[in-house]
């Protein structure tokens, strides 16, 4: 097949995602490297952590709208007796290389490799075998477990003995950190924030915190626990400065996320990554 007649890849982000996966499925091309995995061992929780954020997926539970509703894209398709092996390769080309989302203002791009290796194959494989069949979502995956119970506080020190030392103070917004941490995940905020420090869709929650941040209406503000709590009760109100309005607030609605768990993410974003 030559370059003049390869037929255009299969979009995970763009407007014209139909007719992109269509032809896709009729050439079977892509970029990504043959996936020869057939094991969805693991994709089911890869996709949930990665991918759920911004992708409709039925049997994952998921109602990302970000990006595409994937059973309905490939739905018509499979109808039509494409292979599994074909779209399992489309995915897995869309993970390696996705397609700029041309023609859609202020629409956001789809960082490339969110998984990788095995684990790409495996998420791969997994929505081949479960996008657009229209069967009953499967068990989601187990959730994690809760946090132990803090430790009782100890007596107060007799006059003959050494005061222990005081506690570390707790983290200014009082929230619970192992369950921002469980947050971070079930609300997909991994699939935009990175905990490394590179840039993706939405700006890194390493060294967020107490940092300055310009935004969008040329003030420099601090991301301190008020900027961070006004951010999750309404994601369009202030925008960093190189990110689009309408990207978090297409998966977390204003008011959406209780105080509670609000305080409890910004606890985890301060906790060392």
């Amino acid at each position: 097949m030559t370059p003049a007649s390869r037929p255009r890849r299969a979009r995970l982000l763009g407007p014209t995602v139909a007719l992109s996966i269509s032809a896709a499925l009729a050439g079977g091309c892509g970029t990504g490297g043959i996936d020869k995995s057939s094991s969805t061992s693991g994709g089911k929780e890869l996709f949930v952590a990665k991918c759920g954020g911004c992708h409709t997926l039925a049997d994952a539970g998921t109602a990302g709208k970000v990006g595409p509703d994937l059973d309905s894209a490939f739905g018509p398709s499979r109808a039509q007796g494409f292979k599994e092996s074909t779209i399992r390769q489309i995915v897995r080309d869309q993970i390696h290389l996705p397609s700029p989302a041309e023609g859609a203002e202020g629409f956001p791009v789809m960082p490339p490799n969110l998984v990788t290796g095995s684990d790409a194959d495996a998420v791969s494989a997994y929505v081949a075998s479960v996008a657009g069949t229209g069967a009953a979502p499967s068990a989601a995956p187990a959730p994690p477990p809760p946090a132990p119970p803090a430790p009782p506080s100890p007596p107060p020190p007799s006059p003959t003995t050494t005061a222990a030392a005081p506690p570390a103070p707790p983290a200014p917004s009082g929230g619970d950190t192992a369950k921002g941490k469980s947050l971070y995940t079930s609300l997909g905020c991994s699939t935009c924030h990175s905990l490394d420090g590179s840039n993706g869709v939405g700006p890194t929650f390493k060294g967020l915190f107490g940092s300055q941040v310009k935004l969008t209406n040329g003030k420099t503000v601090a991301a301190d626990e008020a900027y961070l709590l006004k951010a999750v009760d309404d994601p369009d109100a202030e925008i960093v400065e190189g990110y689009q309005p309408g990207v978090m607030s297409g998966v977390i609605k204003p008011n959406q996320v209780s105080a509670a768990d609000a305080r409890a993410l910004i606890a985890f974003i301060q906790s060392p990554k």
